[in-house]
């Protein structure tokens, strides 16, 4: 089933069978592009049916906003949303690039140390065995796009018992920007929403 869904003046075009949306996300992407100045470049990944990219692209003075994503289906839902964007906004609408593929390939493609913000709502490994090497491995991916000063929404899971301090992302965190070399400061530790993803955790 294709059907659409309009989120603060913004139309999306979403699959229900093949591509994950949850519109409960929304006061989280508001948020978002409360903070993103004019003139930043963002890069999205694990961009889904891009609804942060499009958000910040029609809401934003964002310069380019790049978007990744590996499913086929959100691509292609995604790319019509961009369409009609174009028909209200051809210049907004501009902006938005979306690269399909693996993350941890099409990153490496990406400039490094370019872009303003990174917005990272990872997907999670089917065992706690494979997701503790997975999410390191994207969050090397992520990190090194960031330019200097730069800024990472990392959407981590994380059990209710671990906030405020979220510490097993924290660490996992300032792991991974010192294996790369670079300094990282911890500015915010929070539920992006108030219903959890699965019992007793949240992201």
């Amino acid at each position: 089933l294709i059907t659409t869904h309009t989120e603060f003046g913004v139309r999306y075009v979403v699959n229900l069978e093949s591509a994950f949306f949850n519109p409960r996300m929304g006061p989280e992407r508001q948020r978002i592009c409360d903070q993103v100045q004019a003139g930043e470049r963002v890069a999205v990944l694990f961009a889904g049916l891009c609804p942060e990219a499009l958000q910040v692209a029609a809401r934003t003075g964002a310069e380019a906003v790049v978007a990744v994503e590996l499913n086929g289906d959100a691509v292609r839902c995604a790319r019509r949303s961009v369409e009609l964007m174009g028909r209200r906004d051809a210049e907004r609408a501009a902006r938005v690039e979306i690269r399909e593929g693996d993350v941890r390939t099409v990153a490496s493609d990406l400039p490094r140390a370019s872009f303003h913000r990174v917005l990272a709502p990872r997907p999670k490994g089917s065992t706690e065995a494979e997701d503790e090497p997975l999410a390191a491995e994207f969050l090397r991916c992520a990190v090194p796009l960031l330019r200097e000063g730069g800024v990472c929404h990392w959407y981590d899971f994380v059990a209710d018992w671990e906030f405020p301090t979220c510490e097993r992302s924290t660490t996992r965190i300032k792991q991974a920007c010192k294996e790369l070399g670079r300094d990282c400061t911890i500015l915010r530790c929070a539920a992006a929403n108030n219903k959890p993803v699965a019992e007793r955790q949240y992201r």
